[in-house]
């Protein structure tokens, strides 16, 4: 029951006021019943007496108990004040993220016309040795897009595997998106993973900590932009373990299908790093006829990107596809507000005892 802004959490409690009018009723019946007499000498001296100021704020006294008694009932009725809102998720999707680390993922193919500019313009030795050349790479940019991607997220579990020449969990799935984030920050392709790239072991990875959950729907998204060739496990066996499990993997190839690729290039006689481009190689394209087969077996989708925006469009669509219907519970915190009443009474029968037996004491 809420009352005048507050929450009443017991207000059958207010039926003790019913009480309130009978004890005025009975205290007025007494007031008249009650008789007294004082014998005087002369009635001429009784009419000269004036009525003291005990006897005007005679009344005070029960007054006092029934302003206490009605401060007792609100306490015990125990009002209280709504502090927060809390809601919680009863079921959500369970998302497992497989990023690509290989140095092929170091690679500058993904610039915006400004971007390479910009670049084309600072020391390229300062760039290479600062690491500041990450921000733009490709890794760079898929990292970027992922922190935004788990943002929007909000009743998911989300964990990340990487893989190159070998596969590990970064992240256990996780609903601390902070701590995730942190992690993800600290990627990079100098981690001792190996050389190469192991789809197929990457996959199986994230399939291990999708396995045993209990959520209605589990989910894959592997990123890469090179094709398989150091998996214990090949690719499409490990999208066959996928669909046994029913788990939808989502796959994502980024990089230029061809064109250049700003690189940096060293002088070999003075060992100096400066800025060049070179041509996309046959051999670096992406096995996308293998990315497309993972994702078909499992119900998931194959997406391509050449440039930052393209992967946002993916994560984007994805964010939208992988929504569940969330089920959630309110709580309302209460804070107690029934003390200032509770002190409030207890004063006032203090002070009626104490009127009671000091200025309006009443002698029989």
């Amino acid at each position: 029951m809420d009352m005048w802004g507050y929450h009443i959490q017991n207000p059958e409690a207010f039926l003790l006021l019913l009480l309130i009018p009978v004890l005025i009723a009975d205290y007025i019946y007494r007031l008249k019943k009650r008789k007294s007499t004082i014998k005087f000498p002369a009635l001429g001296i009784a009419k000269k007496a004036s009525s003291s100021y005990r006897i005007k704020f005679r009344h005070v006294v029960p007054a006092l108990r029934l302003l206490a008694l009605i401060c007792f009932v609100v306490a015990l009725a125990r009002p209280q004040k709504g502090i927060d809102v809390e809601y919680t998720s009863t079921d959500g999707v369970d998302i497992m993220l497989a990023l690509d680390v290989s140095g092929s993922m170091a690679v500058l193919d993904m610039l915006t016309t400004a971007e390479k500019m910009k670049l084309g313009l600072l020391n390229a030795e300062r760039v290479y040795k600062t690491g500041q050349f990450w921000n733009y790479s490709r890794l760079g940019y898929s990292k970027n897009v992922i922190a935004d991607f788990i943002k929007k997220r909000k009743y998911d579990r989300i964990g990340l595997s990487i893989f190159a020449g070998r596969s590990f969990t970064q992240c256990p799935l996780t609903s601390d998106y902070g701590s995730l984030l942190e992690i993800l920050t600290a990627v990079n392709d100098s981690m001792d993973v190996g050389n190469g790239t192991a789809i197929g072991d990457g996959l199986i990875t994230s399939l291990g900590r999708l396995e045993k959950s209990e959520s209605k729907s589990r989910v894959v998204i592997l990123l890469t932009d090179g094709a398989d060739n150091a998996s214990l496990v090949p690719p499409l066996q490990a999208a066959e373990a996928a669909k046994a499990l029913g788990i939808k993997v989502y796959t994502i190839g980024v990089g230029k299908r061809s064109g250049s690729i700003l690189a940096f290039q060293e002088n070999p006689w003075t060992r100096e790093i400066s800025w060049g481009e070179r041509a996309i190689q046959p051999d670096e394209e992406i096995d996308e006829k293998v990315l497309i087969a993972i994702a078909e077996k499992t119900g998931g989708q194959f997406y391509r990107a050449e440039n930052k925006e393209e992967l946002e469009n993916i994560y984007e669509e994805i964010d939208q596809l992988e929504k569940t219907e969330i089920q959630t519970i309110a709580y309302s915190r209460y804070s107690e507000r029934f003390y200032p009443w509770l002190l409030a009474g207890a004063l006032l029968i203090l002070l009626e005892l104490l009127l009671a037996n000091t200025r309006f004491v009443r002698i029989p």
